[in-house]
Order: C-alpha cells, then structure tokens, then sequence
C-alpha cells in the first residue's frame, strides 16, 4: 500500500521536534513493505503539501495531533478529503485514544488506532491491502454499515527492540537540528530526541501518557539505544540528545549501563533527560555527567506539601527538602537544570504559590517555567475538572489547550482566570533573564532571532500586541522562536 502520515503541527514556543510517534509508524510500515510519504505540517503552508500527497497517490492517509492541534487537524482532513475523496482516512495517537468516539465520527473517519499503534497500523493495512475487513483487528475502532464497530485492546509491545528507529530519512531533518534545539535554555544545533522507554508507574494526575504507553514501563536495550545515537553522529552529525522518557533515571542499572557504553564508543555526544529528585543520587548523577549530561530537567510542579499530594508528586518524607537536595547536587556537580511549576491547581492558596516563588528562588534553575494547570483529556484532573464543573465540557479542542503558552488558563478552580494570568506573568517575568540571557551562547543565538524583527514587520505586531495583553517578557522569545522556527522549514533560513 502507499501511506501519507501527517502530523498537525502546532507551535508551541521552541518545543519543535521530529514527530517521533509518526516516524516510528512509518519505520514499520517500510519495513512490512509498504511506500510511506511523512508530513510535519504547519496547515499555514499546505499548498505544496497538497501536491505532494497528491503526486503520491496514497491509498490511506493517517493523521496524528495532539488536543492543542485538533482543530487544525480537523480543517486539514476536511481539505484532504474534497482533494483526495477516495482515498482510506484514519487517526491515531493520544487525543484519539481517548476520545475516540468523537474523534472518528467528527472527522469522519474510516477507522482510528487506539494505543501503542505500531503492530496495529501494520495487519490494518496487510487487511486493507487484501480488501478484507478490519474485524478481529485488535486496537481498531472501525465503522461499518453506518456503525461504529470498537474492537478490542491490543497487547504492549514488550520487546521495544523489535521497532525499527524513526525513519527519519522521510523528512528533511535540517529545521529540526537548527538551533536553538530541545534542551530548553540552551541553545545549540544538531540536537534530536530519542525515546529508550515506555510507560510510567507514577499517577500525576495531570499526565495522560499511560492512556498509550500503560503504567508498566518497557526498555529498549543499551546496545539498539546507543545504535540508534551512533546511527545519528554518522548520518546527521548529531551533537546533542535529548531523551523524551517520562523518567529517563527509573532504572539506575540500564542508566549506568548506557553511561558506559555511550563512553566506550567515544560517540562525544551532549545529552539532556527528565528525572525525578527522588530518584537522584551522587554516584548515578556523576555517571551521567562523565557520559555527557549537560541538564537534567525536573517536573518540581509545587514548592507546597500539600499541593504536592494533590498533583499526585507527594512521596515519603519532606519533598521539597529533596527538591532542595537534588538542585544542590547538580549545581556540586555541574549539571545544567530545568524547574517546572504549575499553578492554578485545586485547594491552592496564595501561601501555596509563594512557597513555590521560594523554592524556586533557592533552588535556581538554569531555566525555570511557571505553567497553568492543563486538564488534557484522559487524565485525572480532566475528569475531576468536569465533575467539579471547573473546565465547560463544551469547550473546544483548539490551540488554546496549550500548556507552554496560552494567555489564559483553561479552567479557574481556587483563582479568576484573568488572576491567575497575572500571578503567572509576575511569577515568570522573575526568571527571564535566567533562562534566556545567561547560558554561554544564548545572547549570540537570541540575537540572531531579533534581527527578524527587522525583516518580518508583522513579527513586531505579534509580539507587541501579545506583550501588551500579557506583560510575559518571555513571550516576545516565544513569538519570534516560533517565525524563526517557520523561516528555517518554510524559507530555507
């Protein structure tokens, strides 16, 4: 079969990386056979996309996005299907995991993938191929005559060593390696990102991941994690990693064993990661230094105890004592560190969110984010916000729904929206010099994004109009990260 895959971008701040999911979809698809074309797109610039999936005559198109980018991918599939109406339409990834009954019947879609879509998507399309039913397909949800048809839960894949790396050689790589690159606060080109694990046993109630992955997490080996990076320096002389794991330290064993293999093969290779502060020690951190770690990055969320529990980031004894604890260790150890923090969260108080102003002061992150409690479908607080009547169930599904940069929050629980707003700008405007000004090659890199002031006109109106709204500082980055962004992809900057 021919297969277009498209991702409905959305941009969010400098958070602009390959979409891996997709790529590990077309990964197994060329390996069963199939001819896969692959889109990261912008649906502002859709004309040559257009053309393209025409000129490849797909027999199947599939969309993937997230709920910030639903309703851009919405008005894609609508243009798709007057453009190409033949052709098989599906739909996969998390939204659509876990609203998949208004997924496929507002798009009007043929069937969607539910979960971990890997061996789904391939006896989808060996079915599809052989004009057969998708009947007893697992992990499908499928209309036929008229009727939506939901067949039953696929098994996690267990051996993640069977998956192909990304085909990243279905995209053009050189926007994405650009800087200023993934690991926030730190500007540098020629850095990815690399998935070694799914699944997380923890239950933050404002994470959704376990709806794909589940809650038992599943290791790739060191030797096919390490390929794949050795695979990277050779083909796209990759400098930088940054791993996308929920919790890149969960096993301290397969850390210290990737440590010294990524060491052995002399890869010279900067690397950045998520951990948690109580899964930190001395001896591990100091491995993963020597290895390459410049920046460890930790969800603290909440310098409040009793916040804390209600995020579901509570554990045994004094957390903040071990927030404090970790932050020091790496600043001993000469790590670079990364600090977010939500607010907005139910039973908070003013003395909650000062005690998170505290210890993000003591703490001093290279780069500290402040976000507004985001209840993203399928998880806890989502169904909680909607019981308590804190978020309108009729809202729609739009970019509004981002976490890194929306102007408002979603839903006011124990503050007004426009408060809360002005809580955040207070709270991040403390920190904009940090992130932004003080790491060794930033000034140069920012630099370079303000000149598009100076070719981009419509670029100061943007920034001007939304640092007016908002008085964030760090918007004006944002604004011009996110045109430079489609300067490098769209224009050849």
């Amino acid at each position: 079969m021919r297969v277009t895959l498209v991702n409905a971008q959305v941009l969010d701040g400098n958070n602009v990386v390959p979409p891996l999911g997709l790529l590990y979809i077309a990964a197994v698809l060329e390996k069963a056979g199939h001819a896969v074309q692959i889109f990261d797109a912008d649906p502002e610039y859709q004309d040559s996309m257009l053309k393209e999936i025409k000129d490849f005559n797909p027999d199947l198109i599939g969309l993937s996005f997230l709920t910030v980018a639903y309703q851009r991918a919405f008005n894609l599939c609508k243009i798709l299907k007057q453009e190409l109406p033949d052709v098989v339409y599906c739909a996969g990834g998390v939204h659509t995991t876990v609203k998949p009954h208004e997924t496929i019947k507002e798009f009007d879609l043929d069937f969607i993938v539910i979960g971990e879509g890997e061996d789904t998507i391939v006896e989808v399309c060996e079915k599809l191929g052989k004009k057969e039913s998708l009947a007893g397909v697992n992990g499908v949800m499928y209309r036929k005559n008229g009727e939506v048809v939901e067949n039953g839960k696929r098994e996690m894949i267990m051996d993640l060593d069977t998956i192909p790396f990304p085909a990243r050689h279905l995209i053009d790589m050189k926007p994405y390696l650009k800087p200023p690159g993934i690991i926030r606060g730190y500007a540098e080109k020629n850095q990815t990102t690399i998935v070694t694990s799914r699944g997380c046993p923890f239950k933050c109630i404002y994470c959704g991941s376990h709806n794909i992955f589940g809650r038992r997490t599943r290791r790739r080996s060191v030797k096919n994690v390490v390929d794949e990076i050795e695979h990277l320096v050779k083909n796209y002389d990759m400098r930088g990693i940054y791993y996308c794991d929920d919790t890149f330290t969960l096993s301290s064993k397969w850390v210290k064993e990737y440590c010294e293999e990524l060491k052995r093969r002399n890869l010279n290779i900067k690397w950045g990661c998520q951990s948690r502060v109580d899964q930190t020690d001395r001896e591990l951190m100091q491995k993963m230094k020597d290895s390459g770690l410049v920046q460890l990055d930790f969800g603290v969320e909440s310098g409040s105890e009793k916040i804390l529990k209600v995020l579901g980031k509570g554990g045994a004894g004094d957390r903040t004592s071990q927030i404090k604890q970790s932050f020091k260790l790496c600043k001993e150890l000469d790590i670079r560190t990364l600090a977010t923090f939500i607010i907005g969260n139910p039973t908070e108080t003013r003395e909650d969110i000062e005690e998170s102003f505290q210890v993000a002061k003591e703490i001093n992150a290279d780069y500290t984010a402040f976000y507004f409690l985001t209840p993203y479908p399928g998880t806890d607080i989502y169904t909680m916000a909607i019981e308590n009547g804190w978020l309108d169930a009729n809202i729609p599904f739009s970019e509004i729904w981002a976490h890194r940069q929306p102007e408002l929050p979603l839903m006011a629980i124990t503050f007004g929206k426009e408060e809360l707003r002005d809580i955040r700008r207070h709270l991040q405007n403390q920190f904009f010099v940090k992130n932004y000004l003080q790491a060794s090659g930033n000034i140069s890199f920012y630099s370079i994004l303000f000149s598009i002031i100076f070719r981009h006109p419509k670029v100061i109106l943007d920034c001007l109009g939304k640092l007016i709204r908002t008085r964030r500082i760090d918007y004006i980055v944002e604004t011009l990260n996110a045109e430079y962004w489609r300067m490098k992809k769209y224009e050849g900057a």
